[in-house]
């Protein structure tokens, strides 16, 4: 057996966590590791070095993609020539720079030029062609390690939970039980979505559940722990009403910082706030709660 540092947690023998940098805040992710099958690594935004040392010394057959955002392929163009799977509804994303781009919704935008530049330079995206397009419910044998394909959408349309009912371990990726709460801000994100599945997840049987980011394990049961997770996105909508009791104009709505408060400038907090909360005034608008205004959003 190879020699692994401290940034390998074992749940059992053969899963293992890559921890990512900052404890898996963003810019990087955990990965998770199943020592089975020629070695399985699940994302791969957690520590290039460690990657590295997975691969030489104990084997990357294939990377599993939990979705496509960029803090889960930051290294995966480390790894050329290895296959990749992910779930159907994700793959064409993993495979399109501008697909990627246009479910990001920046196509087209004043964040466009930003985010090319991010996919070149600190997140460089190259084009893989999905190798196996995983479907709910699917069985994934690893070796002797059996995993049960659990597709959650909302996140992203397909995003790629794993269950080892075996080991009795959940691998959540990004419905991660983190105090920022939940992300479905994407083109393609849809917050009803994420209520759903983030509820049949904390109801899958586990007695371990690892996130993305920070954590990573939680001992089960963990639906209180996803109900407050998911309360986040109804005290942001609170939060959004309150700001338009009077009219608000977009660029007065993204530079409130409801979502990320205060001090946190440039292109990408500018792209996240109006990301997340155009997914409430749009929902605001559709139930007759909003309007607009004069180029301005009010409550009606």
């Amino acid at each position: 057996m190879a020699y692994h540092s401290w940034m390998i947690t074992r749940l059992t023998e053969k899963i293992w966590v890559v921890d990512g940098g900052k404890n898996g805040r963003y810019p990087y992710a955990h990965s998770l590791y199943i020592a089975d099958g020629g070695g399985i690594l699940v994302d791969a935004g957690s520590d290039p070095a460690e990657i590295e040392r997975l691969r030489t010394e104990d084997g990357i057959a294939a990377v599993v993609m939990t979705h496509y955002h960029e803090d889960h392929f930051t290294f995966l163009s480390r790894l050329p020539d290895t296959p990749v799977w992910s779930s159907g509804a994700d793959a064409p994303a993993l495979e399109s720079l501008e697909t990627l781009l246009a479910w990001y919704g920046v196509l087209g935008s004043e964040w466009e030029a930003f985010y090319r530049k991010l996919f070149d330079e600190k997140f460089p995206f190259a084009p893989r062609k999905i190798a196996r397009r995983i479907a709910d419910g699917e069985e994934l044998r690893f070796g002797d390690t059996r995993a049960i394909a659990v597709i959650a959408p909302g996140h992203s349309p397909g995003h790629l939970c794993l269950h080892f009912p075996d080991d009795g371990i959940l691998f959540l990726g990004d419905y991660d039980l983190t105090e920022f709460g939940p992300w479905y801000g994407d083109l393609t994100g849809d917050m009803e979505a994420f209520r759903r599945s983030a509820l049949r997840l904390a109801g899958t049987a586990a007695d371990r559940y690892v996130v993305s980011h920070e954590g990573p394990v939680h001992r089960g049961p963990i639906a209180g722990k996803m109900l407050g997770y998911l309360a986040v996105i109804d005290r942001r909508e609170e939060a959004l009403r309150q700001y338009l009791r009077e009219p608000r104009t977009r660029a007065e709505i993204i530079a409130r910082r409801l979502i990320y408060g205060p001090g946190r400038d440039g292109p990408w907090f500018d792209y996240g706030e109006w990301a997340l909360l155009s997914k409430h005034l749009d929902g605001m608008l559709a139930r007759g709660e909003a309007a607009i205004r004069d180029g301005a959003y009010v409550l009606v």
